[in-house]
């Protein structure tokens, strides 16, 4: 089986296509992308979430509230259009506004409004262990936002929700004041080019990533007219590292196989989906040459869905062993767990 086989088949898991549908495999990014996104965007093209996947996209995120007042109306579209495509990781945001300009309320009261926005437009995203929050700070011009207000949002959003939350606020807004210990998204476009976001990126090395406030940001921002998949005009923002450093800066695990260590059948059999596709496809065998990180992968699986149901059951038969790995097997659920395993170094269009 070849790696080109093993991508496509990691796309179908994704997004739900049929073995049938015709897949090119594009090269990698040299850097994990994502988009931020707002009502905005809707105006210029089809926010198609699943094109931006196959054009490899990593994470996304869109606005969901400002202040106490201005709700986007897009965003639960958006967010839910983003899960079934099967973005690998999500986040919604808040744009912070200086309590009392313009009516806006305190602090917490914004979080409060935006989070009962995500809860009514998105009630899974609590569960969704790869969902992240983010604060946006900025000058405004009408509202010049200070950035404790920014720090602030961060903390009550971390302590109520126990979610990793990045903290957008510029250096070009606020240099070395930034309090907090929240990971800094940036933003720095150069000369902004109109092209494919990989032709923007400016390199690992750009001054972009310089430390400001204590921090080197993980977030990168690097343009706001890139084309992304088929949208055009988009925010490209970028993370200097490999998929499984961004699940544990996310989840606060280190990789997918950290986590099937833990022998948590339970969240085995609801979270590793495609995993029957993948089995379907090797049914016949893993042959010479087929990638190690596979065969490491379905031997895990078969150990900790043993091992899980040796531990839940007492004196467990040989047979009630093998249904129990079957089922976990067959689980319509199973669809996304594969892909994240052979994902990280692989995009399909």
């Amino acid at each position: 089986m070849t790696a080109e086989v093993i991508a496509a088949i990691s796309a179908w898991a994704y997004s739900g296509m049929t073995p049938n549908t015709r897949l090119e495999v594009v090269p990698p990014c040299q850097f994990l992308a994502g988009i931020d996104a707002s009502d905005f965007d809707w105006g210029r093209g089809p926010v198609d979430i699943g094109a931006a996947i196959r054009d490899g996209i990593t994470f996304f995120t869109h606005k969901a509230t400002e202040g106490t007042k201005t709700l986007h109306i897009h965003y639960g579209e958006a967010l839910n259009r983003a899960n079934a495509a099967g973005m690998p990781f999500m986040g919604a945001y808040l744009v912070v506004r200086t309590p009392g300009n313009n009516g806006h309320g305190s602090i917490q009261t914004q979080v409060d409004f935006f989070l009962a926005y995500l809860d009514g437009k998105t009630p899974w995203w609590r569960t969704r262990r790869e969902f992240f929050l983010q604060v946006d700070t900025e000058h405004w011009g009408y509202d010049d936002v200070a950035p404790q207000h920014g720090v602030l949002a961060c903390d009550l959003l971390r302590t109520q929700t126990g979610k990793l939350v990045m903290h957008y606020a510029p250096r070009w807004a606020y240099g070395d004041t930034i309090g907090g210990n929240h990971p800094l998204w940036a933003s720095s476009y150069g000369t902004n080019p109109a092209v494919p976001y990989r032709n923007a990126y400016p390199g690992d090395g750009s001054s972009g990533w310089v430390p400001y406030s204590g921090r080197t940001p993980t977030i990168l921002q690097y343009g706001s007219r890139l084309t992304i998949g088929s949208q055009p005009i988009c925010d490209g923002n970028a993370f200097r590292g490999t998929i499984d450093q961004l699940r544990e800066l996310i989840t606060g695990k280190k990789t997918m196989m950290a986590l099937m260590d833990d022998g948590d059948f339970n969240w085995l059999s609801n979270r590793l989906e495609g995993i029957a596709h993948m089995r379907n496809a090797i049914a016949g065998g893993l042959g010479k040459g087929d990638p190690i990180e596979l065969v490491q992968v379905i031997k895990r699986i078969d150990q900790n869905a043993a091992t899980a149901v040796a531990q839940a059951v007492t004196g467990p038969t040989q047979a009630q062993v093998d249904a129990a790995i079957l089922k976990a097997m067959l689980d319509p659920a199973v669809q996304k767990g594969i892909g994240d395993a052979i994902a990280a170094h692989l995009h399909v269009t």
